[in-house]
């Protein structure tokens, strides 16, 4: 039996519904890609944070009712047909079907449509002139289609299309892009294509890169991400141009070998040196990971000779409380961060350092297990003056619960270290064990109004030396004792207002701290790793203005300290800090670094005063400066300011100064930008100038350029190594096409490390 009906009710038959529609005119529907246009919208800076909403499987729920809605219908019951006509809507779960005519196989759940077809479920839109879907298989065809995967902003056409599986997509004589339809800088044209959701992989066979318009490469295969997950294949190339290598190009390939495991293979291509290899492997195990690095370049053509370079580091978790680690680093020459590496703070590097450490942790004790050595790359460092080895180190430090004693709350604890020194040139420098033990008590009273903390402490030191040239003979075995004794106190003065209509607490926090060590002949002493501090705030309010055990310096001195702080009270956010303070010393310091060193004879210290401001609107100013009131100059100093009003744009300017003897040491000043100078143009540049030398020692200046599926970015760069006359100078190129990804120099993790602050939009 055949009938025709207009619906005008609800119809409920075998579990399809048919809601109720009012005739209307058809409105004109046009193509998918041109009413998606508006998803473009959002990305005109370039989209930073895309990835494929995930699959929900309601498609997949069996029993899932048919919703249709049409303007007019025939049933066959002989076949089960459902022939519907006019604007005709389906919907099953998250799948929905749109055309101007549908036959509905109710029985296999299959839908015949033709005249502007639209299909859509999570994360894939379709559309076509004519085909079928079997909704309960998750399949079917569409002719002279277009296609879209909406959460990663990828489009294209084909002449045929087929689904699989809810997820895998294949098409025949297709285009692949992410740019915007009707406006597309670049595409994919291909002759088969396979779009896989569920591996986040794309392949294309025969498929030439269009840009334009006019071809510009081809490859017989190349699979690419449609989302961010790992994948196996080539990575775009890198090309690079310096005045120490020439050209630079590289062509990496990603080996995704196993969830846990993965690597990367690069060749690479250096015009004036020869081939090198590089590669990265990366492991995940359930109590190890770690990363090994690479590289290998055999009879370099301007060294003559084979370069190369390891890097390991590796970490493993033993227990719950035991942890290790191992890091490894090797290069075959004293050149070859400066002629391979990418900034100059990698050219810049004078020692490489190899260590293998197991730390044990808990809350009371801490104890750590290391074997280090270095390996020095500055040729101006000689060999008697490069570093010792640890070799090699344990520590251990007790700190226990406090015990109350009535009144008083008792603090112990206990630091100890035993090191065996050895030395590339053993017959140059002394070598040896130490043995470092310093027991303390405290004995703290804290309130919410402040705190006195009195300490006792006792440095016991011993060593057993083998000395070098001369001074073979003299004594072997060295003891030094040394009482330490302090007193730490402060003061908290609070008070909550009101400004700028944010309720605000301001702390006043002043500090007293007393130090007392009697001086301890430490001449016949080795210096194996300790040097002097560097002066800072932190360190007036330590127990030693030395760094290691070789040296405990005397004291008699008294710190005076002052610190006030700006919080919201809502938030606890830190608007505003300040501080100053200054040692006063009752007796001179006569234990010096080196045997022979005048003592230091003035009675009181520097004055240092740190600032930093955080503010509305990304402002961050900070400033430190150390003022010498005997000769009222500043003996160090610093400022920076900066503006980052979010995450891709900076402006920074910092200025530093050190004076040794009165003499300028280092005076440098920099200032650096990343900015956008409209939608899609973002300019970057940087300079960094020795006031005291009175030259340029870095500057770099470039554009981007972002569309929502392109970029494209060049950098001009300059800059100098203290070891050479001549500067450097490299350009630096990147292509990024969104989707397929990079082709040229990492420029992001360029600014990254060279603009103070920048984090970049990665």
């Amino acid at each position: 039996m055949k009938f025709t009906t207009l619906v005008t009710g609800t119809w409920l038959c075998c579990g399809l519904t048919l809601l109720p529609q009012t005739a209307t005119a058809d409105a004109e529907v046009p193509p998918l890609l041109v009413s998606e246009r508006h998803r473009w919208a959002a990305c005109v800076d370039g989209p930073s944070q895309l990835t494929l909403a995930p699959d929900t499987g309601l498609r997949r729920a069996p029993g899932a009712p048919t919703n249709i809605d049409a303007d007019f219908m025939e049933f066959d019951a002989r076949s089960s047909t459902w022939v519907l006509r006019g604007t005709v809507e389906l919907e099953r779960a998250d799948q929905q079907m749109r055309a101007d005519e549908m036959h509905y196989d109710q029985t296999n759940e299959r839908v015949d449509a033709s005249g502007r077809i639209r299909y859509s479920q999570t994360g894939l839109l379709l559309g076509g002139s004519r085909g079928y879907m079997e909704l309960g298989r998750d399949r079917g065809e569409l002719e002279a289609a277009e296609y879209l995967l909406p959460d990663f902003l990828a489009q294209g056409t084909a002449s045929h299309v087929r689904l699989e599986n809810g997820s895998r997509v294949y098409l025949t004589d297709a285009t692949y892009s992410t740019c915007e339809p009707g406006d597309e800088l670049w595409n994919l044209r291909v002759s088969r294509m396979r779009l896989d959701q569920e591996s986040g992989i794309g392949e294309a066979w025969h498929a030439r890169m269009n840009i334009l318009g006019v071809p510009v490469a081809y490859v017989p295969y190349v699979n690419f991400p449609i989302d961010d997950r790992r994948k196996s294949g080539l990575l775009p190339p890198t090309l690079g141009q310096s005045t120490r290598s020439g050209t630079d190009m590289s062509i990496p390939y990603y080996w995704n070998i196993a969830p846990n495991y993965d690597a990367t293979i690069i060749p690479r291509f250096l015009s004036q040196r020869g081939f090198m290899l590089e590669s990265e492997f990366r492991y995940l195990l359930p109590s190890q990971s770690g990363e090994l690095r690479t590289a290998w370049l055999p009879n370099d053509s301007e060294a003559d000779e084979d370069r190369w370079s390891v890097a390991w580091d590796h970490r493993a978790t033993f227990s719950r409380n035991v942890r290790g680690d191992l890091t490894l680093n090797r290069v075959s020459d004293d050149d070859y961060f400066r002629d391979f590496g990418n900034t100059l703070s990698q050219s810049s590097r004078t020692h490489l350092a190899t260590q293998a450490r197991v730390r044990y942790n808990t809350p009371d004790i801490s104890s750590t297990l290391r074997a280090q050595t270095f390996q020095t790359l500055n040729p101006d460092i000689t060999p008697g003056n490069r570093p010792y080895q640890r070799l090699p180190q344990t520590t251990f430090r007790y700190t226990p619960a406090g015990t109350d004693l009535g009144p008083l709350q008792v603090e112990p604890g206990l630091d100890a270290e035993a090191v065996r020194f050895d030395h590339p040139e053993p017959g140059l420098r002394t070598t040896g064990v130490r043995l470092d033990m310093t027991p303390r008590l405290s004995l703290p009273i804290r309130r919410q109004a402040g705190y006195i903390q009195p300490s006792m402490a006792m440095r016991l030191t011993n060593y057993a030396l083998d000395r070098a040239g001369t001074q073979t003979g003299e004594d072997e075995s060295l003891t030094r004792t040394t009482p330490i004794a302090s007193l730490d106190t402060g003061l908290y003065f609070d008070r909550f207002f009101t400004a700028f209509d944010r309720p605000l607490w301001q702390t006043l926090e002043p500090r007293l701290f007393y130090l007392y060590i009697p001086r301890r002949n430490q001449d016949d002493i080795p210096v194996f790793d300790t040097g002097r501090a560097d002066p800072s705030l932190y360190q007036l309010f330590s127990e030693n203005r030395f760094l290691g055990a070789d040296r405990v310096g005397d004291a008699n001195q008294a710190t005076l300290g002052i610190t006030s702080r700006f919080l919201d009270r809502a938030t606890g956010t830190e608007y505003f800090r300040a501080a100053i303070g200054q040692t006063y010393y009752f007796a001179d310091r006569e234990v010096t670094l080196r045997p022979g060193e005048a003592p230091e004879s003035r009675n009181r210290s520097d004055i240092i005063g740190e600032l930093r401001a955080t503010l509305p609107a990304g402002l961050l100013a900070s400033t430190e400066l150390h003022w010498d009131p005997d000769a009222r100059q500043s003996n160090l100093g610093g400022a920076r300011l900066s503006w980052q009003p979010d995450v891709a744009s900076i402006v920074t300017a910092g200025y530093r100064l050190r004076r040794i003897n009165g003499e300028r040491e280092i005076e440098q000043g920099d200032f650096a930008a990343v900015w956008p100078l409209g939608k899609r143009w973002h300019a970057f540049g940087g300079w960094r100038y020795a006031l005291n030398e009175e030259r340029t020692l870095e500057s770099f200046g470039g554009l981007e350029y972002r569309d929502c599926c392109w970029a494209v970015r060049l950098i001009n760069r300059y800059y100098r190594e203290d070891r050479l006359e001549e500067a450097e100078r490299s350009i630096m190129l990147q292509f990024e096409f969104r989707g397929l990804g990079n082709f040229g120099d990492d420029i992001g993790s360029f600014l990254e490390e060279t603009v103070f602050g920048y984090q970049g939009t990665r």
